[in-house]
């Protein structure tokens, strides 16, 4: 399993195209994607599939059953609108066959526009995915409450008197956090206002090579002429390039990626293998 440091958060995962990708951010207590499931990911309880491909959800029997035995609550599984009944008939029939019984979850269908309030201080909001099949991206924001202008010079008896006056003294504000793009051909930055501003990007990048463009385009994923351009939209100070094709190794991957994007770029871009 791969550990990657970004600031203040740890990645731990595994993206290797058309065979698993699984990504957790601990400190958020949130997994993107689970095509495995590492016993270690089993306490996390948020996971946010961005669609339906057997890489990227395949995992979820394994957690489901798991938190099942063990006795403790469903986790909070968030599942694109489009087909989340076939996957819980799916996930159904899996239970049966194993126990004889359906085990308890929690899918949670999303659309594009929704935002989910998933923990006290954070929250999902849905985004376009650009995909084969039917596909969300994710964007996790920080909720603060921040002081409102016009109090910023009071002191903090005057402060607390407003306060117990029943007067609504703060702002509510949203920090972008991560993006995860999950499988895509791309996303715009205009799909909500926060999104170039986040501080985490974790993006595909599944083809490399010259021979390579057309297939990009006809199965809807990032190849690496397309990166630079994302670069300069995205103001993120750490972007994680994950989901290479298994065609080219990880020495090759490392070579070329840095080789053929702007040295100003090394030190955010990160890859994910």
């Amino acid at each position: 399993m791969t550990l990657l440091q970004c600031g203040n958060w740890i990645l731990e995962g595994k993206s290797s195209s058309a065979v698993a990708t699984y990504i957790r951010i601990k400190e958020l207590d949130l997994i993107f994607d689970l095509g495995r499931c590492p016993m270690r990911f089993i306490g996390t309880n948020h996971i946010f599939i961005s669609h339906f491909h057997l890489d990227h959800y395949f995992g979820l029997p394994i957690y489901i059953s798991q938190r099942w035995l063990a006795g403790m609550p469903p986790g909070n599984i968030f599942v694109p609108q489009n087909g989340h009944k076939q996957l819980r008939n799916i996930l159904n029939k899996i239970s049966s066959l194993d126990r004889g019984k359906e085990w308890g979850y929690q899918l949670t269908p999303v659309e594009v526009g929704d935002t989910i309030h998933f923990r006290q201080n954070l929250v999902a909001h849905i985004l376009p995915g650009n995909h084969s099949v039917p596909a969300v991206s994710f964007l996790i924001c920080e909720i603060r409450k921040k002081l409102k202008p016009e109090y910023r010079n009071l002191s903090e008896r005057e402060i607390v008197a407003l306060k117990q006056s029943g007067v609504e003294i703060t702002n509510e504000v949203q920090l972008p956090l991560v993006a995860y793009l999950g499988d895509t051909r791309g996303i715009s930055v205009d799909s909500h206002p926060l999104l170039k501003k986040c501080k985490l990007l974790i993006c595909e990048c599944t083809f490399i090579t010259p021979e390579h463009r057309e297939r990009a385009k006809r199965t809807k994923h990032l190849h690496l002429d397309m990166i630079p351009i994302l670069l300069e939209e995205f103001e993120s100070e750490h972007i994680v390039l994950n989901h290479f094709s298994r065609r080219y190794t990880p020495e090759f991957i490392r070579h070329e990626i840095y080789k053929r994007l702007p040295t100003s770029e090394h030190l955010r871009v990160k890859l994910l293998l």
